[in-house]
């Protein structure tokens, strides 16, 4: 309500961008195969799913009114949960080891990997073209993509380690200071090269995960996280349009139910069938049926390739 009059959006929008970034970046740190081998096959195949099932399910439920391109995007919206709400809700009430807490952040953690791929496939069904010519740019995607694995690998894996273990780089300051540096680099490398900022930021930090300082940096920078985080809702706030809202609440409260109801049910099938107990699969669907903070990421790549107009645009955020 007060953010429009009192803040410059457009440079709250861009340090928000910025704090997706650092968002990714810092999931980045917290990811590793080993860690998600240890939640189990709900969490690495249930995740994966989970995602699946939603975007495919309401993909076809919305190509009943919209475009086949644009249905898949809003699927891929729908299929994704807010990391930052549903981690701070079970730390608050000690649920995070809880059975509904591990399902929960083991389908979160899939969630945030797919965020990556997801932000790609939107991306190109923005573009448009003949499928000759997503199929150029999906090769040209790739590649890049590799290129940039293979010099964050030798950055990262070889040439930081080494800087951060000298006399010089000691200081707990100057270690924060080249972390961020990096993760705000890999960010522009990634947007340079064409891709997905996000991507290249999601790159720095699962491959800086492998490094002896992993837990420092983790630590150090989790209060700028919080600073950028905030920013960021504080962002989506003021896209919101309490006006359209009260014009179309019949259509966004009816769109709330489907989206709360439908990821409900599909989360609680899959866990019956990866053998949870009835109460145990009930609680994780009910956890995850919100519409998560990166929806609203892919909501703006969309929006800003045309794939998606203003008013479904308002829809969603009004939904979320």
């Amino acid at each position: 309500l007060l953010g429009p009059l009192l803040f410059n959006k457009q440079a709250v929008v861009s340090v928000a961008e910025l704090g997706v970034a650092l968002l990714l970046f810092s999931i980045g740190l917290e990811f590793s195969l080993s860690r998600l081998k240890k939640m189990g096959s709900f969490a690495i195949f249930g995740g994966m799913l989970q995602v699946l099932t939603t975007l495919i399910l309401f993909a076809v439920l919305f190509n009943l009114i919209f475009p086949l391109k644009v249905a898949i995007a809003l699927g891929a919206m729908v299929a994704l949960s807010s990391t930052a709400i549903v981690l701070r809700m079970l730390v608050d009430r000690s649920e995070i080891d809880s059975p509904r807490g591990r399902n929960a952040l083991g389908i979160l953690l899939l969630q945030d990997i797919a965020i990556v791929p997801l932000v790609l496939a939107v991306t190109l069904l923005s573009h448009g073209g003949s499928l000759v010519q997503v199929g150029l740019q999906l090769v040209k995607t790739i590649g890049a993509a590799a290129g940039l694995i293979l010099i964050f690998y030798l950055l990262f894996y070889q040439i930081i380690p080494r800087v951060l273990a000298t006399a010089l780089f000691a200081n707990r300051e100057l270690v924060v200071l080249l972390t961020i540096v990096l993760a705000t680099g890999a960010t522009w490398s990634a947007h340079a090269l064409g891709l997905s900022p996000a991507l290249g930021a999601f790159l720095a930090g699962m491959l800086l995960a492998e490094s002896p300082f992993a837990a420092q940096i983790r630590s150090d920078i989790g209060s700028i996280r919080v600073l950028f985080v905030t920013l960021f809702f504080t962002s989506i706030g003021m896209l919101a349009d309490p006006i359209w809202f009260i014009d179309n609440w019949s259509i966004v409260l009816i769109l709330l139910l489907l989206v709360f109801f439908g990821k409900a049910l599909i989360i609680y099938g899959l866990g019956i069938i990866f053998g949870m107990s009835h109460r145990a699969a009930i609680a994780t669907g009910i956890t995850l049926a919100q519409v998560g903070e990166f929806s609203l990421v892919l909501a703006g790549v969309a929006s800003a390739g045309g794939l998606i107009s203003d008013h479904v645009f308002a829809l969603l955020i009004s939904v979320t």
